[in-house]
């Protein structure tokens, strides 16, 4: 389906202009989050060809991405150029490595900002955020940490283990949040009653997990959990198998995600699970685009000849919000109307109500997730089926969580 443009179309003569800035990891070990990118913008580009009103005045939208090659650095020097050269309007970011940057430099610039792709308090805390004050210029939306442990805990307490699970986590940004003594994963499966074998984190790129899974495996583990690229997984799980350590349940958060990464194991990747962030099953239409979450999903398969990927409904939530913030401030050219229609917005997009006004969270607005498990088609295709509602339960329910890996 083509995007149709909801926008009221009046001629564009001399028609003010508004800059929107966008940075993400186009490329780098992050790339897979911005594969789809450019047919996101493309379509955002294509809705607001005839322009964006607000208040009865008509303004021409010029989106500038920035590849930030998944290097924190580069975030900020491309934020840097999005503000000083550019005189963006407004800049919004995806991807857990570069976004504090990118907000850092927004509020000290004071230049409105959206983030997404880290959990909340991945992005708030680093910062000197407090929950209860926030930021004046920054604003992020995304699932937390305790969202990702409710998920998890609700999926495996549905099963019969022994309750020992395999940890594995990241030695980065993301991989130090799950991790956490105090807001992370230990915490919050102790109280649940869960065993958590930690052997500390690994360092991201890593072609040795005999150490950790020698630990999970003499330990009897029957759940193996943790937080790797796909890249990662993949040389992981196949030591995994190789070392004879097979648990009963494997719930592994962002490798997961993508469809080419568990193609790439084949059938012994049948029954991992995951996080969901989207699914061309969520009951949701686009604000700018008027699409379904299928209509979505479909339209970016049959133009790139891709399987579609969750963060597609992340980002077009993120250019959602973006616009929204334009089109309701007060005055879309002042940064501080911008950054008050932020604080005031609650709004309806493809992964669900993001919501900044009634937010406990102040600058954050929560994104709910659901659990999900692949499921091998008979022609050896893999499908993510919604497993698990606790925390999202206006999205169906489409298979039973079933304690089965491999094929």
């Amino acid at each position: 389906m083509a995007a149709s443009n909801i926008f009221p179309t009046p001629a564009l003569a001399q028609a003010a202009k508004l800059k929107v800035g966008y940075v993400s990891p186009v490329t780098g070990i992050y790339a897979t989050f911005a594969e789809a990118d450019p047919f996101l913008l493309k379509q955002v580009r294509e809705a607001l060809k005839g322009g964006l009103v607000n208040n009865g005045k008509t303004y021409e939208v010029e989106i500038i991405d920035i590849d930030d090659q998944t290097n924190p650095d580069r975030s900020t020097s491309a934020t840097q150029q999005l503000i000083n050269s550019d005189e963006v309007n407004l800049v919004l970011a995806q991807g857990a490595l570069g976004i504090k940057n990118v907000s850092a430099q927004c509020e000290l610039a004071g230049v409105p900002s959206i983030t997404t792709m880290d959990p909340w308090q991945g992005w708030l805390f680093p910062q000197g955020g407090k929950p209860d004050t926030g930021f004046k210029y920054a604003n992020h939306f995304f699932w937390g940490i305790e969202d990702i442990i409710s998920t998890y805990v609700s999926m495996w307490s549905a099963l019969d283990t022994n309750k020992k699970i395999g940890s594995c986590f990241s030695n980065d940004p993301p991989g130090q949040t799950f991790s956490s003594s105090e807001i992370g994963f230990p915490p919050a499966l102790r109280k649940a009653g869960f065993e958590m074998v930690d052997v500390g984190l690994y360092e991201p790129g890593s072609n040795d997990y005999s150490r950790q899974i020698a630990a999970f495996r003499d330990a009897g583990c029957d759940i193996m959990s943790g937080l790797f690229d796909p890249p990662d997984w993949v040389v992981f799980w196949r030591q995994a198998m190789q070392a004879g350590f097979k648990p009963k349940v494997v719930t592994i958060a962002k490798a997961l995600l993508f469809p080419a990464g568990v193609q790439s194991l084949g059938a012994a990747a049948n029954g991992m699970s995951t996080e969901v962030w989207w699914t061309p099953d969520y009951p949701f239409k686009s604000s700018i685009t008027g699409q379904s979450c299928g209509e979505l999903a479909k339209s970016y398969e049959t133009e790139t000849g891709k399987r579609w990927t969750q963060p597609i409904g992340v980002v077009h939530s993120l250019l959602e919000a973006g616009i929204n913030a334009l089109r309701t401030a007060d005055d879309p050219t002042d940064p501080d109307s911008v950054a008050d229609a932020i604080k005031k917005m609650k709004l309806d997009t493809v992964v669900g109500t993001l919501d900044w006004a009634n937010s406990p969270i102040k600058s954050v607005a929560k994104m709910a997730i659901a659990g999900g498990q692949w499921h091998v088609d008979p022609n050896g295709d893999f499908n993510l089926a919604v497993v698990n509602n606790q925390g999202m339960p206006q999205v169906p329910v489409t298979a039973p969580f079933q304690m089965k890996i491999g094929a």
